[in-house]
C-alpha cells in the first residue's frame, strides 16, 4: 500500500485588493451574470410530464432540486452544479443572512460541510424502483393465539377452533463455546389444553396443530415471550427501584432504539412515505446530517454502542475470538449496571452483527436475547426468500417476530426503565424498493408502541447504518450520497422537553448539523447522566470531538471532527473529471496494486485472484482545501475477473505522481458474497474473487 503524507493548509477567499478598472468591470459583469442566472433558478419550474406518482412525490418537500425531473439529463449532475450560485453568494456578501430556503437544496450548509439534498424521486431513481404492498405471508386464520394478563403477568395459549389438537415444542439456547451462540435445542411436543397458562422458563416454542380425528397436520406456528423473569424482577427491585415507577416525572427515561438495515434518507422517503409523513407530523426530531462512518453495519453500529472505530471494536472487542464479544464494554451493559431491563433482537440469523464472520456470544448478552428463537425459526419453518433473503417465515414475516418481541417487551416491562435495541434486515438489505411492502405495517407498529404508552416515558430513535452500498440504486449518480447517509430520527418524551427544553432546542439545532454515530453512542451516555455537564460527561474513544446531541453540534464542524474518514464524508464538493486524462488511468492502476498488495500481505493470493483493471467508470474531483501539488479523487472503476466494480476516494500527488489510499475504505459496489466465499474476513471479501467461487468454503 501506497501513502503519501501531507499537512492541510488554509485557503485565502478574499478579492486580490490591486484591481485595475478593466478588471473592476469584469468582475461587476461578472456578479450581474450570476444574479440573473440565481433569479433564473429560484423561479418555480413546472411539469407537464412529471413521471413522479403525487402519492409518493408528497414526502418531498424540496424546491429548485425538481429541476431533476426536468430534461437535464440528471446523470451528469455534479455538487457543484446545484450548489455554486449558493456558494457565490456567502463568499461575495459573508455577512448576507443565507434564504431560509437554502436548506431545501442541502441537508447541511454550513462553513464546513456541504452535504446537497439530492430528489428522492428522480427519475433514474424511480425508473428502477418498484412499489409493492404489504400481504400477508399466510391468508389463514390462526389456530392458536396468546393472551397475556397484565395482573398475573402469565401468557396463555388459546385454540380458535373446536375438534383440533395442538402441542408445543420449547425452544432452548444450546451449545457451548465457538457454538454457543450458533445452536438451539427443541423439546419433544407437548400437547396442551385450552387457555393452557405457559411456564415461566419457557421463551420461545413452535406449535403444531392437528385434526383430532385424521391427526393431519393443519398448521404450524412460532412465537416468542417476554417473561417477566424473577431473576430480572429481583435484580431490578435492588436496583431502581426508586427510579421504575418515577420515570415520568424525576426519573430517566427508557431508551428503544428501532433500526433498519440499508436504509437512507432518501431512500426512506421514497418507499416509506407513510412512515416518513407520521414521523414529520408527530413532531419527530431529525439529524439530516446524519453521516456513516465505516463500510457496513458492523463498524456503524459498533460507534454507537461502544464508541470505538474499527480497528479498535476489532482488537478490543475481538468478534472473530470465542468469548470476545462478552468481555466488550457494549452500551447495554452500563444501562444493565443502573437497573434497566435490556434487550436486543435482530433477524436473518446467518448475517446478523454480532455472527456474519464472527463468534457471536457465549453468555446471552442481554436481559433478553431471543436468538435461539431466531435459529430455530430459520430453519424448522418454510421460507421465503426474496432477494436471496428470508422475507416470510413460517407464517408471518421475519421482520415481524422482531418487532412483536419488541411490542412484548415495552408492554411487560411498561412500569420499569428499559433499553432494547431491535434491528431488521430482511426486507431492506438486498432490495431497495422492498421496505415499500412494509410502510403501512411500520406505522402500525409505530401506533401500538403509542398506545402502549411507549412515548410517554421512552427515548425511542429510528435509524439505519447507512444506506444500500451495492445494487442498481448504489450505481446511480446519487448512490455516493445515499450509501453515506442513514436515517435518523428521535423522539422525545413530554415530560423531558419541559424538564430539559435547553436539550431539545439544540436537537432543534442540530437538524441540519452534520453528525454521526459517534455522537450518538455520547448521547445514550449522556441519558445515563442527564444532570453531568458537557465537560465531564465522557467522549466517545473513537471521536474525541464528538457528543451528545443534546448539546449543539458546532457550526464549523467537519468530517474530521465527527469522526469520519475521507472517503465516507459527503461534505465536499464533486466535479466531474475526463477518464482519458494519463494521470487518471495511472491512479486507478494504482488502486487495482494497491489491493492485489493487500491480498498478498494477508496471504490470500493462494485462494483469490489477481484483479485487472478493465475499465474506469467514472471520475470526479473533490474540491478540497489540501495544498495545491494534492488533487483528491473519486473513482469507480471495474476489474477482472467477474466486473468487479469499485470506488476509491484517493490523494494524487503530482510531484511524486504516486496516491494515497487506505486500502479497508475502498467500496465494492457489486454483490460478492458468493464470489468470496473462500475466505471469512469482511474487508478481504470485498478484493477476493475466490479460484473456485461456486465451490462452498474449503
Amino acid at each position: 500500500m501506497t501513502k503519501i503524507k501531507y499537512h492541510l493548509i488554509q485557503t485565502e477567499m478574499a478579492w486580490p485588493s490591486d484591481r485595475s478598472a478593466a478588471q473592476k468591470f469584469l468582475k461587476i459583469c461578472a456578479v450581474c451574470g450570476i444574479l440573473l442566472l440565481m433569479l433564473a433558478y429560484s423561479w418555480p419550474i413546472r411539469f407537464t410530464n412529471d413521471p413522479t406518482p403525487s402519492s409518493i412525490r408528497a414526502g418531498w418537500t424540496g424546491t429548485r432540486y425538481d429541476y431533476f425531473n426536468a430534461t437535464v439529463d440528471e446523470t451528469t449532475l455534479t455538487t457543484d452544479d446545484i450548489s455554486s450560485t449558493m456558494q457565490f453568494r456567502s463568499l461575495t456578501n459573508p455577512n448576507e443572512t443565507l434564504g431560509p430556503n437554502i436548506l431545501d437544496n442541502y441537508f447541511v450548509y454550513t462553513s464546513h460541510c456541504r452535504m446537497p439534498a439530492i430528489n428522492p424521486f428522480a427519475r433514474d431513481a424511480l425508473r428502477i424502483f418498484e412499489n409493492s404492498t404489504y400481504s400477508p405471508c399466510d391468508s389463514k386464520k390462526d389456530l392458536i393465539s396468546i393472551h397475556y394478563n397484565d395482573e398475573d403477568r402469565r401468557y396463555r395459549l388459546h385454540m380458535n377452533e373446536a375438534n383440533i389438537k395442538c402441542c408445543y415444542k420449547k425452544i432452548l439456547r444450546y451449545g457451548n463455546g465457538a457454538e454457543a451462540d450458533n445452536k438451539f435445542k427443541l423439546w419433544s411436543c407437548k400437547y396442551f389444553q385450552q387457555d393452557f397458562m405457559l411456564p415461566q422458563d419457557v421463551d420461545a416454542i413452535i406449535t403444531e396443530c392437528r385434526r383430532v380425528k385424521d391427526k393431519k397436520l393443519l398448521q404450524q406456528d412460532a412465537f416468542s415471550f417476554v417473561q417477566p423473569a424473577q431473576h430480572v424482577g429481583n435484580r431490578t427491585n435492588k436496583i431502581a427501584s426508586n427510579i421504575s415507577q418515577s420515570t415520568t416525572t424525576d426519573g430517566r427515561p427508557s431508551v428503544l432504539l428501532w433500526g433498519i438495515d440499508s436504509m437512507s434518507r432518501m431512500n426512506f422517503q421514497r418507499t416509506m412515505p407513510q412512515m416518513h409523513k407520521y414521523l414529520r407530523g408527530e413532531n419527530w426530531h431529525e439529524l439530516r446530517g446524519y453521516n456513516k462512518m465505516g463500510d457496513n453495519t458492523f463498524p456503524n453500529l459498533m460507534a454507537i454502542l461502544a464508541g470505538f472505530n474499527n480497528s479498535r471494536s476489532m482488537s478490543i472487542c475481538r468478534p472473530t475470538a470465542v468469548a470476545g464479544l462478552d468481555d466488550c464494554p457494549l452500551l447495554w451493559k452500563a444501562y444493565r449496571q443502573l437497573g434497566y431491563i435490556t434487550a436486543y433482537a435482530e433477524d436473518w440469523g446467518r448475517f446478523s452483527t454480532f455472527n456474519y464472520n464472527k463468534k457471536g456470544f457465549v453468555k446471552p448478552p442481554t436481559d433478553y436475547y431471543p436468538r435461539p428463537f431466531v435459529l430455530s425459526i430459520e430453519k424448522e419453518l418454510k421460507k421465503e426468500l426474496v432477494s436471496k433473503v428470508p422475507y416470510c417465515v413460517g407464517r408471518r414475516h421475519y421482520a415481524e417476530y422482531i418487532y412483536d418481541y419488541a411490542i412484548q417487551f415495552t408492554k411487560v416491562h411498561k412500569n420499569e426503565s428499559t433499553f432494547g435495541m431491535f434491528w431488521t434486515n430482511s426486507f431492506s438489505h438486498n432490495n431497495f424498493s422492498l421496505p415499500s411492502s412494509m410502510d403501512v405495517k411500520m406505522l402500525e407498529y409505530m401506533h401500538a408502541l403509542q398506545r402502549g404508552g411507549t412515548f410517554e416515558k421512552s427515548i425511542v430513535i429510528f435509524f439505519s447504518d447507512h444506506g444500500m452500498r451495492f445494487g442498481k440504486l448504489r450505481n446511480l449518480h446519487s448512490g455516493f450520497l445515499e450509501e453515506r447517509m442513514p436515517i435518523f430520527y428521535i423522539w422525545i418524551p413530554n415530560w423531558f422537553r419541559i424538564k430539559y427544553p435547553a436539550f431539545v432546542h439544540s436537537l432543534q439545532l442540530n437538524r441540519n448539523r452534520l453528525t454521526s454515530p459517534y455522537d450518538i453512542h455520547a448521547t445514550l451516555r449522556h441519558i445515563l447522566e442527564l444532570e453531568t455537564p458537557l465537560a465531564d460527561l465522557p467522549r466517545p474513544e473513537g471521536c474525541p470531538k464528538c457528543h451528545s446531541i443534546f448539546y449543539e453540534v458546532a457550526e464549523s464542524r467537519d468530517c474530521t471532527d465527527a469522526g469520519i474518514a475521507e472517503h465516507w464524508c459527503t461534505c465536499h464538493t464533486l466535479k466531474n473529471s475526463s477518464r482519458t486524462e494519463i494521470h487518471i488511468k495511472e491512479i486507478a492502476q494504482q488502486l487495482i496494486a494497491a489491493t492485489n498488495a493487500y491480498l498478498v500481505t494477508n496471504n490470500l493470493t493462494d485462494i483469490c485472484q489477481t484483479l485487472n483493471l478493465s475499465n474506469i467508470e467514472s471520475v470526479q474531483r473533490k474540491i478540497t482545501s489540501k495544498p495545491k501539488e494534492f488533487e483528491s479523487y473519486l473513482v469507480r472503476y471495474e476489474a477482472k475477473p467477474e466486473n468487479a466494480l469499485f470506488e476509491a476516494s484517493t490523494d494524487w500527488d503530482n510531484k511524486t505522481q504516486l496516491i494515497s489510499i487506505n486500502v479497508p475504505d475502498i467500496s465494492r459496489l457489486d454483490a460478492y458474497s458468493e464470489l468470496s466465499k473462500c475466505v471469512d474476513d469482511s474487508i478481504a471479501k470485498k478484493f477476493c474473487i475466490c479460484f473456485d467461487f461456486l465451490q462452498p468454503n474449503r
